[in-house]
């Protein structure tokens, strides 16, 4: 390896936060005792890891075939307390091992031969055709794509994603009250929740026939809601739902509902609180008969563009004993969720995985990052 190659090595070792030599290089000088540390593995860590090194629950990862100095490294972070709350006293068994014994236990891991995959999961992940899948029971009042087909139901088609999570999460909680949405909702994760928001988002809403006699009468009573809504019905915060050229019938139940305080919102309570079912119902007429427009969002990365970015350190770590980084080919999936999600929320210690939390604000791509992952081959 050239000077430039051993340079960037180093650097990316160092930004990656997990070089940490002097902690562990006692333990990589000792000899490996492969047989006596099948002997501690089926003593101590069978239980959880297996014998053949794959983890026995989802949440547990594998060790077969891992890099031995990155076992030693992540040990250690356990022995002192560093990673106590990811798996609570479970790995209270590293402080118990001497140090040839944790060698030679985590050197009998890093022989054995890669897993093959449990399960036929496809590496590829698209936000959309996940989001498509989780939305057909959606479908049959909303829409396929998203653009309602019944009256008194939103269309959600060009939706800012943000309210879809919103407005998706405080049915499927109980928040907001609805049973056939609650039903439906129920059971799906975060994560499930962002990818059916992002399908809609990413669909085209339908254009509507203009009536100018309602936009006439409706919009002298539009004021207050131009202020977060958009003057026509289009809002900038994406927090904030879109009313043009939703279903009028809707908008006229829903705005009344929050008047009266069937739906809880302190500031659509404090700006609507006065109005007349009659004005209710111009400003439903006038905001249906606008223009609908698709939601602007900065979509997040395709999970290819993402893994690139993965593998700088984590791929480097296969080849090169210096690069404490885990292999994650063909690892746990569930477990990979769960390590990102603890990384992103600052509940496990490293530098260089929080730099990139940034990408992980999502669920959705932290699922899809440990599918892309856990389903190709170990190497």
């Amino acid at each position: 390896m050239n000077k430039y190659l051993v340079g960037i090595t180093l650097l990316l070792a160092l930004l990656a936060g997990c070089s940490d030599k002097q902690g562990s290089s006692a333990q990589q000088q000792l000899p490996v005792d492969i047989a006596g540390g099948k002997v501690l593995a089926e003593k101590s860590c069978a239980s959880c890891h297996g014998m053949d090194g794959r983890g026995v629950k989802d949440n547990i990862p594998n060790l077969a075939a891992q890099i031995e100095t990155y076992l030693l490294k992540a040990a250690q972070t356990y022995d002192h307390g560093k990673r106590a709350g990811s798996s609570g006293n479970v790995m209270e068994i590293a402080k118990e091992l001497s140090p040839d014994q944790l060698r030679n236990v985590l050197g009998y891991y890093a022989s054995l031969p890669p897993l093959s995959n449990s399960g036929n999961v496809s590496a590829s992940y698209s936000y959309y055709d996940r989001g498509q899948e989780l939305s057909k029971p959606c479908a049959r009042c909303h829409g396929a794509d998203g653009n309602h087909t019944e009256a008194g139901v939103p269309r959600l088609a060009g939706q800012h994603p943000q309210y879809i999570v919103k407005a998706t999460k405080a049915y499927r909680d109980g928040t907001r009250i609805m049973p056939t949405m609650h039903e439906k909702l129920t059971g799906l994760s975060q994560a499930d929740l962002e990818n059916i928001a992002l399908y809609f988002a990413f669909n085209k809403p339908k254009s509507v026939a203009r009536n100018e006699a309602n936009t006439s009468e409706g919009k002298q009573f539009t004021n207050n809601c131009a202020k977060c809504h958009g003057s026509m019905g289009s809002s900038d915060d994406t927090s904030i739902p879109n009313l043009a050229g939703q279903n009028v019938k809707y908008l006229n139940t829903t705005i009344k509902a929050y008047r009266d305080k069937v739906r809880d919102h302190g500031v659509m309570h404090q700006t609507i609180g006065g109005l007349k079912d009659s004005e209710i119902e111009k400003i439903a007429a006038f905001f249906s008969s606008e223009q609908p427009t698709q939601s602007t969002f900065t979509p997040p990365e395709t999970i290819d563009a993402l893994a690139k970015k993965c593998d700088l350190c984590h791929n480097i770590g296969s080849t090169n004993p210096e690069m404490l980084t885990p292999k994650l080919k063909g690892q746990n999936r569930t477990y990979l969720i769960n390590a990102m999600t603890a990384y992103r929320d600052d509940s496990r210690g490293n530098s260089a995985m929080h730099k990139i939390s940034s990408v992980l604000y999502l669920d959705a791509t932290i699922e899809a990052i440990a599918t892309h992952y856990s389903a190709q081959a170990a190497k």
